[in-house]
């Protein structure tokens, strides 16, 4: 749902997949240590309307703060995770930024195979008065590092990715 339209596009593909399963052999020992969850098809609440975007990974503490049955606050995330793909990479750089900073996530997380080379960018710090048409930059860090390049996630992960695991 996206400003009042349903919006219907197919599941990951192979690649993508594989792709947010080895971010999330990465993640798992983190996951385990701090009883957080792995949500694929829980779906993240945009405010002000009733719209929602489904992100391709999510974590969250185990008890996150619900919107509804199928959707959670963007701030009680602790990271949303998005894979581009040819058919989403504009929508993955250009929409979902500033839906997910309006809906309080904290680290937006786009990982693009699509590239050459391949590389991550994590969003952090949304900022907090965000419009549905805003033009600002809606989140306040933005890091970007190509494939085998580490990728420091700050707390509560505290962690340096191994990127060329993930694009493996």
């Amino acid at each position: 749902m996206s400003w009042g339209r349903v919006i219907v596009s197919l599941r990951m593909n192979r690649r993508s997949a594989s792709t947010v399963d080895s971010l999330a052999d990465l993640l798992y020992p983190l996951k385990r240590a701090n009883g957080w969850r792995f949500h694929q098809n829980v779906a993240v609440h945009i405010p002000p309307l009733l719209d929602h975007r489904i992100p391709d990974l999510m974590v969250t503490s185990r008890s996150p703060e619900r919107y509804d049955d199928m959707r959670l606050h963007g701030s009680s995330t602790l990271l949303v995770v998005e894979v581009c793909s040819p058919g989403t990479r504009m929508v993955d750089w250009h929409e979902k930024p500033l839906d997910y900073a309006r809906a309080g996530v904290p680290l937006y997380l786009i990982v693009d195979p699509v590239t050459d080379p391949p590389t991550m960018t994590l969003m952090s710090d949304p900022i907090a008065d965000l419009a549905v048409d805003d033009e600002r930059q809606p989140y306040r860090a933005v890091v970007m590092v190509e494939a085998g390049q580490p990728l420091e996630l700050p707390e509560p992960f505290g962690v340096k990715l191994d990127t060329s695991a993930v694009f493996g």
